[in-house]
């Protein structure tokens, strides 16, 4: 809630407790809850609670309302109107005054502008991608990796401690596939090219693993793996392990690389091998054998998820004494809380619904608040060129990589579609318009443009005409008198509030919307006052045109600018998106 929003709420609120005080009300009175109203027209803010109230008071929502109205003190004007709507819902428009003082709060404040308090509580681990290192990664994986790394940024921008983590499954019967893949992979390239090595070996090349993974890229790491090793030690080595890290290790690099050229960056790389082999996987059975959920039943240890949520039991460790996937999970979140974490989002694919109770039931076993452990699913993404559906990659040989589109459209793009919706919601993700350069046609473009047409006008005030920037004062202020400069000063002081909504509901895609709304009214304002600009044209600057220039109005509007620039930045840079200072259309 930002400065402007607690001051109308602090009106309203003391104007209630008069209420209460004079009897009006029984009982305690609520919070005031104060919110940014649905229609700009309906007035700055509104606020529902004389519908709230209405029972405690024995009267109809919309006379409270008026009683509260008229108990109103406001000694610095911060109110200009208020109204009654609906059955009891009061919408309050502010002065004008109001606003200047808050393009003088953006431009005091600069990038910090809208960024919440540090808090203490809780302390946040967010873990997303975590895609096994057996291939590169998929589209799927991109749009959760932008998903995950947004939220990151904005929930550090709204004041959380946030940490955010990469879970690298490089353990178990996957790793053991890739390793066995790859190896079948060199000796086929060892045979292609007559090997001495391979033919003086009594070796006879393996069938590939029927679970086996296929892509192009396991004879890359197959063709690395023997440079780097050598034949012999290939053809010789039979112990898969050592293949299987090496190709492991060289994917995670490969991921890294990806996630690197996307803007997506992680504080953590968590290593699931490392659980087995320091021994978090029996500590956490050890733990969990403490409790009344685990027993055993054909000499393997089950899990009673179906008694927290869950649709039925789940082994955990195997009659082999081999832990499951589960147990591993179940010690990994019981590191992370170990490690000082008392909430944990996890970002995971549309496909991971059903594990989502089983978890919580986990963490609930091992002594923490279910709610502690959130889970965000992302769905699927479906790529398109127009009317056609893109299924073929070109290394993978059965998905698109992130790469693959990487190199097609672009970071900025493929970040901005990933998150323009709701990550519950499916999307379609159209190629042709990604590619575009259009800003009438790509919304990505757009919202980059805004920023950029922001910079420009203060660089061709300050390079190409000389004019000084003036410090803000109310005076100068209040020469914004166009009535899109005062919507688009009220809609930047939502920022604040946006923020803080949108990291509360975990949704990037409405910092997204906001930044579109205001690049929108922004562009539309730069087109609809060509007859009175924010700068001088090149018609006018003849003579002593500057004795004759309105000046004032002038320096005011740059500020409202610049301020424009600041919020247009801070949301690109929420979302990962570069806040461009230059574009192509605009020397056009």
């Amino acid at each position: 809630m930002n400065s402007i929003q607690k001051n109308t709420q602090r009106l309203f609120q003391d104007a209630l407790n008069r209420c209460s005080e004079e009897g009006l009300i029984k009982g305690t009175t609520p919070e005031v809850p104060i919110t940014l109203p649905k229609k700009p027209e309906h007035g700055d803010f509104a606020t529902s609670i004389a519908l709230m109230t209405a029972k405690k008071a024995g009267r109809p929502p919309r006379e409270l309302a008026q009683m509260i109205i008229d108990r109103i003190q406001d000694p610095e004007g911060i109110i200009d109107s208020i109204e009654i709507a609906g059955p009891g819902f009061i919408n309050i428009r502010l002065s004008d005054d109001v606003w200047y003082r808050g393009l003088e709060t953006i431009l005091r404040e600069g990038s910090d502008f809208g960024r919440g308090e540090k808090r203490a509580h809780p302390k946040i681990n967010i873990e997303f991608v975590s895609a096994n290192p057996t291939g590169p990664l998929h589209v799927g994986h991109g749009r959760g990796a932008a998903v995950g790394d947004a939220l990151a940024r904005l929930l550090r921008f709204a004041g959380y401690q946030v940490s955010s983590e990469y879970y690298l499954n490089d353990a178990g019967r996957q790793i053991w596939n890739l390793g066995q893949s790859v190896y079948v992979r060199a000796l086929e390239i060892l045979r292609e090219e007559n090997s001495p090595v391979l033919k003086k070996s009594p070796l006879d090349i393996p069938e590939f693993p029927e679970d086996g993974y296929r892509g192009d890229y396991v004879s890359d790491i197959a063709q690395d793996l023997l440079e780097k090793k050598g034949a012999e030690w290939v053809v010789e080595n039979t112990d898969m392990d050592n293949i299987s890290s090496f190709a492991a290790a060289r994917l995670t690099d490969t991921i890294r690389e990806s996630l690197e050229k996307f803007n997506v960056h992680f504080d953590v790389w968590f290593s699931e091998k490392k659980l087995h082999e320091s021994g978090s996987i029996k500590n956490a059975v050890n733990e969990l054998r403490k409790t009344s959920y685990i027993y055993e039943k054909d000499g393997a240890l089950w899990f009673k998820s179906s008694e927290l949520g869950d649709e039925k039991d789940r082994v955990v460790v195997r009659d082999s004494g081999e832990p499951t996937y589960f147990a591993s999970d179940i010690a990994y979140h019981a590191d992370k809380y170990g490690r000082g974490f008392d909430h944990l989002i996890n970002v995971w694919g549309a496909d991971h619904h059903g594990y989502v109770a089983r978890m919580k039931g986990a963490v609930q076993a091992l002594g923490h608040s279910p709610d502690s452990l959130e889970t965000l699913l992302v769905q699927f993404v479906t790529l398109k060129r127009g009317d056609e559906k893109v299924s073929m990659g070109k290394r993978s040989g059965q998905f698109v990589t992130v790469d693959d589109l990487l190199e097609e459209v672009g970071r900025d793009p493929m970040r901005y579609f990933f998150l323009e919706r709701r990550h519950d919601s499916h999307i379609d993700f159209d190629i042709e318009t990604a590619r575009s350069q259009d800003p009438t046609v790509n919304p990505a473009v757009y919202v980059q443009y805004g920023h950029a047409r922001a910079c420009s006008i203060i660089r061709k005030a300050e390079k190409e005409l000389v004019i000084k920037k003036q410090a803000f004062s109310i005076e100068l202020a209040r020469q914004l008198q166009h009535e899109d400069e005062l919507r688009i000063l009220r809609r930047m002081m939502d920022f604040p509030v946006i923020v803080e909504d949108a990291a509360e509901a975990r949704e990037p895609h409405r910092v997204i919307n906001y930044l579109q709304d205001l690049s929108r009214q922004f562009q539309s304002y730069y087109t609809r006052t060509k007859s009175d600009p924010v700068l001088p044209p090149p018609s006018v600057r003849k003579g002593d045109w500057r004795k004759n220039w309105d000046w004032e109005k002038t320096h005011a509007r740059l500020l409202w600018v610049e301020a424009i620039a600041i919020i247009c930045k801070s949301c690109l840079d929420i979302l990962g998106l570069a806040a461009s200072t230059r574009m192509a259309r605009l020397s056009e």
